[in-house]
């Protein structure tokens, strides 16, 4: 199962986190602009991976 990100949203001063699973950080920076493209500000891996 891919790791989870938390995708960090403003919108009008709120701060809002959306919870999304991908393959590695690319892949939820990606997806994040796509449905954010105007208020991602951040994307933090929720799961550890192992090395």
């Amino acid at each position: 199962m891919p790791p989870a990100y938390d995708l960090i949203i403003e919108r009008a001063g709120s701060i809002v986190v959306e919870t999304t699973e991908a393959y590695d950080d690319d892949a939820a920076w990606r997806a994040g602009l796509m449905l954010h493209i105007d208020a991602l500000t951040v994307v933090v891996c929720r799961d550890e991976q192992d090395p």
